[in-house]
């Protein structure tokens, strides 16, 4: 599939930056909410905006080509893509890096080439909130782990000041969470930080059905904190637990169909591969990487004040769609891995978060025959099941590992061990919540 992006094009009564994306069948266009980051975009290279502008491209080229009617094995796309930046010499010498990295994001095979061309934005200055130091950026989704990030750093570090940067997509909004987040964290570390204004990208117009999964969601997020963190000249700290970083599968089928890969180690590596080869000097990191999602809550510098707005944040992946929900008035499905991992996480203390779905659901369907397990909406659970009830040593682990993409040898331990905690985290939560049938299925009875 080919696909041609023209030059981005600021428009002043909107302050929106539109793309246009063309295809041999579809055409559609990115819409960025880039006002917010224009003070940013004024300061620093052009190489830096390029690489701002190329993750918005690879989001939403994404979500433009339809994955399963477009892909070669029902998942992964062939997609030559010919890309607008202010100096195609310095991104040529960095092709197969970029390629690398994209193919690695989102489990396709990107080729792509770059054309010469004049991204033309306002003069702005940086507000005046911004005009002082600050020590690192986190990027803050609205989920469990990123606030844990955030009051982490607000506690370990008072007399220093964080930046925050967000994005939402109308069509995956969490910047009603953020927002509230945001105004708990105000109360609490008046002060103590910055938030940028949730920068909004959405792919609009299209003539095509969109593809619904969100895999290169991670390399917006980090386009976005590139621009902010170069213009700082500080860090990057990408706050997730090394459960959801590794996207260990549930099963061999699975390999291909992790939903994010933001912050595992060997996509880190090739992020910092290509800013090095382009002239990037921003560092980013995870200091997560070694720990479970229930021990980032258990290990939390200030959770006391995180058990009372821990309903707020929310990990569900799957929100939007609320017709299959036994509540539809909950902020949770309760049962795609990112809650099933989040419900495990929060089992040591009183989550009053709210699920659509229990583990232990039937049936499915607006009938209610379907067999839950073998519906799409039950395959998560299925499959987290059937992981536990599997025997895995840790040479099992560490192949499978391997398999997934980790090149790190000297970590490869570390990593095991967090699936084997993991597990341990999400045998304790079927035993609780599950009934005897699901705890069979689990091999726990």
């Amino acid at each position: 599939m080919k696909i041609k992006v023209a030059t981005p094009i600021y428009d002043s009564s909107t302050k929106t930056v539109t793309v246009k994306l063309k295809s041999e069948e579809a055409s559609a266009t990115i819409k960025i909410g880039f006002q917010p980051l224009i003070p940013f975009a004024n300061k620093v290279s052009s190489v830096v905006v390029d690489f701002f502008v190329l993750s918005a491209c690879a989001y939403g080229i994404d979500r433009f080509i339809e994955r399963k009617s477009n892909s070669i094995d029902g998942w992964s796309r062939e997609l030559t893509v010919e890309l607008p930046v202010s100096d195609a010499n310095k991104w040529l010498e960095a092709k197969n890096e970029w390629d690398s990295l994209l193919s690695f994001l989102t489990g396709d095979y990107w080729n792509v080439c770059f054309y010469k061309t004049k991204f033309e934005y306002p003069q702005r200055e940086l507000p005046k909130k911004l005009d002082d130091s600050f020590s690192q950026v986190n990027l803050f989704s609205g989920g469990l782990d990123s606030l844990i990030g955030a009051i982490d750093f607000l506690e370990n570090k008072p007399n220093e000041r964080l930046l925050l940067t967000s994005h939402y997509d109308q069509e995956l909004s969490a910047k009603t969470e953020q927002k509230k987040l945001l105004q708990k964290l105000e109360m609490k570390y008046k002060g103590q930080y910055v938030h940028i204004d949730s920068v909004n990208v959405t792919l609009s117009d299209s003539t095509k059905e969109k593809e619904t999964t969100f895999r290169s969601r991670s390399i917006l997020f980090i386009g976005i904190a590139s621009l902010v963190a170069q213009t700082k000249s500080v860090p990057i700290v990408v706050p997730e637990n090394g459960s959801v970083s590794l996207n260990y599968p549930l099963s061999p089928s699975r390999r291909s169909a992790c939903s994010t890969r933001t912050t595992h180690p060997t996509f880190i590596a090739k992020l910092r591969e290509l800013w090095n080869k382009v002239g990037i000097s921003t560092n980013i990191s995870n200091p997560y990487e070694f720990s479970t999602k229930g021990e980032m809550v258990l290990n939390c510098n200030n959770i006391d004040f995180l058990k009372s707005i821990i309903e707020i944040s929310n990990s569900c992946g799957k929100r939007g769609h609320r017709v299959n929900w036994e509540n539809k008035s909950a902020t949770h499905c309760g049962i795609c891995m990112p809650c099933t991992y989040r419900r495990a996480a929060l089992l040591s203390i009183n989550d009053k978060t709210t699920y659509g779905n229990t583990i232990n659901k039937k049936y499915a369907g607006r009938k209610k025959i379907a067999p839950f397990l073998l519906t799409r909406q039950g395959q998560d659970i299925g499959a987290c099941l059937e992981f536990l009830k599997t025997e895995l040593t840790r040479e099992d682990i560490k192949d499978e590992l391997l398999v997934g993409g980790v090149t790190d040898l000297s970590k490869i331990n570390n990593y095991v061990d967090v699936v084997l905690r993991t597990r341990a985290e999400l045998v304790r939560y079927i035993i609780k919540f599950g009934d005897d049938t699901t705890k069979k299925k689990a091999g726990l009875l």
